[in-house]
Order: structure tokens, then sequence, then C-alpha cells
């Protein structure tokens, strides 16, 4: 009986603690390149974004994710727009990023398999993933303030990142 309660645990921690893991999700970037979510979470976090063209508040919203970009690189936080617009809107997207001067990365997901794999239903939608993949914070939609509510995440994420490097002992 006690194995089968314990076993009963690990696996309820398992299935727990995995939901609250970004899924592997193969990405292909503006630039035609091909990375994963995982190679990006090498340096450290990432905050992703799912956007679209005929999105209002998501293009009202892309100007905090280049400000974002902008201020917190240095603590090798990674913004990453992934636009869902149709394959056929590429140039559109590449000219669109381009035009508004934004710096953060973007990648297209036409067929919307990433969204869907986070269970996104609404746009923007926005997570916020720690460099060991585990998702700490999601948002849908966007109403101005919003952005300072992110900010606040992304500060605590960094916060707590840079306290856990300088714990852990250094390597040789």
């Amino acid at each position: 009986m006690k194995r089968l309660l314990f076993s009963l645990i690990v696996s309820a921690s398992l299935v727990l603690s995995q939901t609250n893991r970004i899924p592997s999700l193969s990405l292909k970037m503006v630039d035609g390149k091909n990375t994963t979510v995982r190679q990006l979470l090498n340096d450290g976090p990432l905050l992703i974004d799912f956007w679209a063209l005929w999105c209002a508040p998501c293009l009202k919203a892309m100007r905090h994710l280049d400000n974002f970009h902008e201020k917190y690189t240095k603590d090798n936080l990674r913004v990453l727009a992934i636009n869902l617009d149709t394959e056929r809107s590429r140039s559109k997207v590449r000219s669109y990023v381009r035009s508004k001067g934004y710096n953060f990365l973007v990648a297209l997901d036409p067929v919307q398999e990433s969204y869907r794999r986070l269970n996104g239903n609404v746009m923007p939608f926005t997570v916020l993933v720690s460099r060991y993949g585990e998702i700490v914070y999601k948002h849908t939609g966007y109403v101005p303030g919003d952005e300072k509510v992110l900010e606040e995440q992304i500060q605590s994420l960094v916060r707590q990142e840079a306290t856990e490097s300088s714990d852990s002992p250094p390597s040789h």
C-alpha cells in the first residue's frame, strides 16, 4: 500500500511539474534560420509573445516588448515575438518589424503549432520562461498598464536567477 501511494504521489508530481514547463518547440525565425526554445534558453530567461499584424492590442504591446529587450538584455533576458499570420504575410511581418526598429527576436508560426501547444486562446499571449524552462507567468490580451505587471514579473525572475547563479559554485 505504501508503494502504491508513493508511486501515485511521484506520478502526480511529475505531471504537475511538466505542465508548468515549456514544451519543446521548434521555431522558424523571420530571417529563415531555425532554432528551438531550448537553444534560446541556454543564455537565460525568455519572454515569448504571440502576435499577429491584424491584432491591434498586439501591435500596441510590441513597443513594450522592445523596451524590455533593451532594458533586460544585460540580465540575459531574450524577447521572442512569435507571429501567427499566414505564410503569405511573411514579407509584411519582416517589413513591419523593420519599420518600427524592433530589435527583439521574431519567429513565424503560420500554422500556430507553438501557440496551441502552450494553450493560447487570446492574443497577444505572453509567456515568461525561466532559463530552466519553467513557465513562471502567462498573460492573455493587452490593455495599457499590463506592461507594468509584466515588468514586475520580469524583475522578479531576473533577481531570482541572478541570486541562483551567484549562489552556485564557479564552473571550471
